[in-house]
């Protein structure tokens, strides 16, 4: 699995355009707001705009696709919500800058999803087309990272 997969909507509303326009993420933190906005109002109704990552993120992606051959990859969860099942409350989305480095920024949010609190920290960086998504990371007890996980599959039986 991919990852969560949200709304055109929200590709629409980010990219401020029709729903075949590239997705722009103009701000990291509302972006990160609105997915989750989203997914807690309808958790099955997801689709993802598959072109919000980095090229170096896309490109691990590509390659779980092509190890997996057809089959699932080394992530068989949503990502977003650190589960197969979401119905998430008390979402809060938070971002800081990077020190020193103004085209990458970290957003966090921290919400509850089937009664377990999760904190999942969002690495992005500023392109010439917007803002990408770099990486995520549970930051919660036994957590991963999603560039490891996708490249290297899991350390242990999770």
């Amino acid at each position: 699995m991919r990852g969560i997969v949200f709304g055109v909507f929200v590709a629409t509303l980010m990219a401020g355009g029709s729903a075949a326009a590239a997705t722009r993420i103009a701000d990291p933190e509302a972006f990160v707001r609105e997915v989750y906005r989203h997914i807690e109002k309808a958790p099955r109704d997801y689709r993802e705009p598959d072109d919000i990552y980095s090229p170096r993120l896309d490109a691990l992606f590509a390659l779980d696709r092509k190890e997996a051959g057809g089959e699932v990859g080394r992530i068989d969860f949503d990502f977003w919500t650190n589960a197969q099942d979401s119905e998430i409350s008390k979402v809060r989305v938070t971002s800081r800058a990077v020190e020193k480095a103004p085209s990458r920024e970290i957003v966090t949010a921290s919400f509850v999803n089937v009664g377990r609190p999760e904190i999942i920290a969002f690495y992005f960086e500023k392109t010439r087309d917007g803002w990408k998504l770099d990486d995520a990371s549970s930051l919660e007890k036994n957590g991963w990272t999603l560039s490891l996980v996708l490249k290297y599959g899991w350390l242990d039986e999770q």
